[in-house]
């Protein structure tokens, strides 16, 4: 079935047919599945996929209706199908009459359909919405500011003083929110998504009408252009912050915040709940919120992004913070990954990723974003500046209880000597060079094994020099010879087969996971298949 389907215009069945598909349907295994999880899977159908603003409502997603009598009473009574006027004004226009909603997800995505005219019509049924309370969502985008601005004030009760609103989520960009907030208290808002080019009369009007915020996002994009009116101080932002100590997710994009002092020393800003940060400006933006926030022990992500910086700024101003949340968390004491990256300039910090081999953390493939604590540069930094701050910060640490770790750049043979109770390392973009994993013979190291407890070696899209393995088969026999043979992971690497039989005579176990494009230097080995 092809089009949309028409529940005003549907023939009814007659008696016989009726029972005859419900006694049908009835054997069916899917009659077994519990009303509830049928009618979210409804709202899979109806809901674009990976878009967590905007539901897509494409033509025929309504045809389960015509299934069965059973699907179609689940439908009715999953009220999430029928919130949503769509996504254009053309879409609003056709659905507004629609009988039976009792709450309205208005969702307008300008970008990608003709907003058309927001008629007088359109515009009493919204505040019909509005008076009755049933709005539920705003997400609204277009590139027709005009159009956002009358939209949004539709939204603004008619009657004077302020009213509580039931909204649960705002998303809105380039667009006055001033009178929303002025005019409304949201008890029940979670989410609140600010953008663009907006204004905003008094942040104290937001401080005091959302205490119940999960997801709070400000200025997220690249470049804002806030009004002058707009900007708020470091101490409007805390207070923001801790009227809404519910934060679960924490956006705060290129600051355009002006300091206030508020990084004095006052009491600090609790967020217990938070679970992701992210924020983004200069030392001088992020340093002031920084240093007033309280984080929860453990944290899924955080992620700093910061312009004119260095990495020995990094470092001088906030490497404390970095410190203390890998040492604090306990995801971070024994497994701790480092990467850098150049292009884009990032460097993160991660404590583990998976289950691998033996039951200990297995590196991600390449082309991931790495990251428990992420930092990225505005502009491009020197790869050796970027390991010199994860020097520096690893040396801050408890090097002796690290049993796992991972890193995208060369290990220093001090490095691994601080570390003598490392059980993995997971090395991504090595060079076999010689002396791998070797102490110099000439140095302070040369009678030490500098990985004793070692027991698992991953390699992963491994360089070499002129195709010789022969630094990683001294470094294995060299591991063999006090009777500890390790087990070895070679991935995304072409090693040819008389080398490989060699590793296997030195090791507990080898997984070799080769490149199935990348050819043999010397023309003797197939394509892996």
């Amino acid at each position: 079935m092809n089009h949309e389907i028409n529940l005003d215009h549907t023939p009814a069945p007659d008696a016989e047919t009726i029972q005859l598909k419900r006694t049908r349907n009835s054997q069916l295994k899917i009659a077994r599945i519990p009303p509830e999880i049928l009618g979210r899977i409804f709202r899979f159908n109806v809901a674009e996929v990976g878009n967590p603003h905007f539901a897509e409502i494409p033509k025929g997603s309504y045809n389960f209706l015509f299934v069965c009598y059973h699907w179609f009473q689940v439908a009715l009574r999953t009220p999430e199908l029928w919130t949503s006027w769509g996504n254009s004004l053309k879409d609003w226009k056709r659905r507004h009459l629609r009988s039976g909603i009792y709450v309205l997800d208005l969702i307008l995505d300008g970008w990608d359909y003709g907003d058309g005219d927001f008629d007088e019509a359109l515009r009493d049924a919204l505040r019909d919405r509005v008076a009755r309370d049933v709005v539920r969502k705003v997400h609204l985008h277009s590139d027709d500011m005009e159009l956002l601005t009358t939209i949004v004030s539709s939204l603004i009760p008619e009657s004077g003083g302020v009213r509580p609103s039931s909204i649960e989520s705002i998303v809105l960009s380039d667009v006055d929110v001033s009178d929303l907030f002025v005019r409304h208290r949201f008890p029940k808002l979670r989410n609140l998504h600010l953008s663009g080019h907006f204004s905003i009369s008094s942040w104290d009007h937001l401080k005091s009408t959302t205490t119940t915020l999960t997801n709070l996002s400000l200025f997220d994009n690249d470049d804002p252009t806030v009004s002058p009116s707009a900007v708020p101080t470091t101490s409007q932002i805390l207070s923001l912050l801790a009227s809404n100590p519910n934060l679960r997710s924490l956006v705060l994009g290129s600051l355009p915040i002006n300091d206030d002092g508020g990084c004095d020393p006052r009491p600090q800003v609790p967020l217990h709940h938070l679970e992701r940060i992210s924020l983004s400006g200069t030392l001088h933006h992020v340093f002031p919120i920084l240093h007033r926030l309280e984080f929860p022990e453990m944290m899924d992500r955080v992620e700093i992004t910061l312009h004119d910086c260095t990495p020995q700024g990094v470092l001088e101003v906030i490497g404390p913070y970095i410190r203390d949340y890998l040492r604090r968390d306990p995801r971070f004491k024994d497994r701790l990954g480092m990467f850098v990256s150049s292009t884009p300039s990032h460097i993160a910090f991660k404590s583990s990723i998976g289950v691998g081999h033996d039951g200990l953390n297995q590196q991600p493939r390449r082309g991931t974003i790495y990251g428990k604590f992420l930092v990225l540069f505005s502009q491009p930094i020197h790869r050796l500046a970027a390991k010199r701050l994860y020097t520096d910060v690893l040396a801050l640490l408890s090097q002796e209880s690290i049993t796992s770790f991972e890193a995208d750049f060369s290990v220093t043979e001090e490095t691994l000597v601080a570390m003598p109770n490392l059980k993995a390392l997971y090395l991504v973009g090595p060079v076999m060079s010689d002396r791998f994993l070797l102490p110099d013979p000439d140095g302070p190291n040369a009678h030490k094994k500098l990985l004793p407890s070692l027991q698992l070696l991953h390699l992963e899209d491994t360089g070499t020099v002129d195709s010789n393995w022969e630094p990683l088969v001294a470094y294995l026999a060299y591991q063999t010879s006090g009777g500890q043979a390790v087990s070895l992971d070679l991935i995304g690497t072409h090693v040819c087969l008389e080398v490989i039989e060699r590793i296997e005579s030195l090791v507990e176990e080898l997984v070799y996971e080769p490149d199935p494009e990348q050819e043999c230097p010397f023309d003797r080995c197939p394509l892996a298949e």
